[in-house]
């Protein structure tokens, strides 16, 4: 499939995202442009998407799991806790005609592991309040425990950077790259004060 990466954040677009998101959860929408970056790097750069069996832990609406698909993978996974996201997820499939690409299971993804999988794509919780803290690192073990080639967004920190750079190894594998981009959050809970915050995140390639 040939597309440039404008037309893959202007496909993401279409999805309908979650309007009331869970804090218990540090659910987040990932951006379509950001979202669009990962895919990029993870299917255009580095051919680890096209073909390819691919795993979305904490998938929310399925932005990346159906970016993926669109990208040509071969199935992809969407796994959440939250049921009500997986409805959705499921109905942004329908909406783009990739049902038959695409699975759906209501599952604890920090526990999760499945066989077969190729590459893992994910947008976690950062774990920066008291409601997800050491959930980061939980989705990272249950990524590697499922795949050797992880695609992962973090907050951009140092010693976060440090600190993923030792864990990784403690599984036998290794941050290849890590690439800072700007992430916009829309006020989606009470204590969001403006429409819209810019962070920056870090997104990480991690190989076994």
């Amino acid at each position: 499939m040939l597309i440039k990466r404008k037309e893959l954040e202007i496909f993401l677009a279409q999805l309908e995202t979650k309007t009331t998101p869970n804090i218990q959860y540090e659910q987040y929408s990932t951006p379509p442009r950001v979202a669009a970056n990962m895919l990029w790097f993870a299917a255009v750069e580095n051919s680890d998407i096209f073909g390819k069996n691919i795993l979305d832990l904490g998938c929310g609406s399925g932005i990346l799991a159906l970016g993926a698909a669109f990208l040509g993978a071969r199935r992809t996974i969407g796994v959440d806790i939250d049921f009500k996201s997986l409805i959705l997820a499921k109905k942004n499939s329908q909406k783009l005609n990739l049902t038959e690409k695409c699975e759906w299971i209501c599952s604890n993804a920090e526990t999760c592991k499945l066989k077969n999988v190729d590459t893992v794509i994910m947008n976690p919780p950062f774990g920066m309040r008291k409601e997800s803290a050491s959930r980061d690192r939980n989705f990272l073990k249950a990524a590697l425990a499922s795949s050797k080639t992880v695609y992962s967004f973090s907050s951009y920190d140092e010693k976060t950077r440090e600190f993923f750079k030792q864990y990784s190894k403690e599984f036998g594998a290794r941050v290849e790259q890590i690439i800072q981009m700007d992430f916009e959050i829309r006020r989606q809970y009470n204590f969001h004060k403006r429409e819209k915050h810019v962070i920056l995140v870090d997104m990480y390639q991690i190989k076994k």
